[in-house]
């Protein structure tokens, strides 16, 4: 048997489809309804309006609906704690005065893959969802990112194994092992012949959505191996 690496490399790159789970609009995702406030919102109203949405946000709103700020959960904890050390209550404090502005947004049509992009870069766990005009329409939260990550990988798994146990594909049963992490596929098992494991790998490449792909596949007769080499067929160099 050999080892073998399809098309002389370890990975091989794939194209992001509009298909794939990551690639679904961020409304598939989001938290609904936002529950917004404006510059003004006094200190117990913004407590009251981030316990019962529990998002961790709240989007703050300008007169004219469109989002102009964010506060946080940790910023009233903050505020909070800096009232309390001059020991009165934080009763004077708004939403302006707490409020990071401009708001880190994401429009509802964008892909989930593009708002986790967007949140990393901005280093915030949080995205207020927004229509076309700015218009608050939802949160997408850390563990909706995750979400739609983890039905990425998942979509992209079921899809390579069905490929690899399609009758015909040439792997032998109770060989093959699929994984996938962050949309790349790592196959290992074995096949009948070197021509089916190159196949398969191409047929996984074409996966829609698909990172990557490494192969740790190998084969018991290789059938394209030059004539000239001498080896017989399942021996290993």
């Amino acid at each position: 048997m050999n080892r073998h690496s399809i098309l002389d490399g370890t990975s091989r790159e794939g194209p992001e489809r509009s298909d794939h789970p990551a690639a679904a609009p961020v409304r598939q995702f989001m938290r609904r309804p936002a529950v917004a406030v404006t510059p003004d919102t006094d200190f117990a109203t913004l407590v009251a309006a981030v316990t019962a949405s529990r998002y961790g946000v709240l989007p703050v709103v300008g007169g004219d609906g469109i989002v102009v700020g964010v506060v946080a959960a940790s910023d009233l904890l903050a505020a909070y704690g800096a009232a309390a050390d001059r020991d009165r209550p934080p009763a004077l404090v708004r939403a302006r005065d707490l409020m990071t502005a401009p708001a880190v947004t994401v429009t509802e049509d964008r892909p989930a893959r593009e708002a986790l992009r967007t949140a990393l870069r901005a280093a915030v766990h949080h995205l207020p969802v927004v229509d076309a005009d700015g218009r608050p329409v939802g949160v997408l939260s850390p563990y909706d990112l995750l979400d739609a990550l983890r039905r990425a990988d998942q979509a992209i798994h079921d899809e390579a194994l069905s490929l690899a146990l399609t009758p015909g594909s040439g792997v032998v049963p109770g060989s093959l092992h699929v994984r996938c992490e962050r949309g790349t596929v790592l196959l290992t098992g074995r096949t009948r012949t070197r021509s089916d494991a190159a196949a398969l790998c191409l047929e996984v490449s074409r996966i829609d959505g698909l990172a990557g792909l490494t192969d740790h596949l190998r084969w018991d007769v290789d059938d394209v191996a030059p004539a000239a080499t001498g080896s017989t067929p399942g021996s290993t160099p």
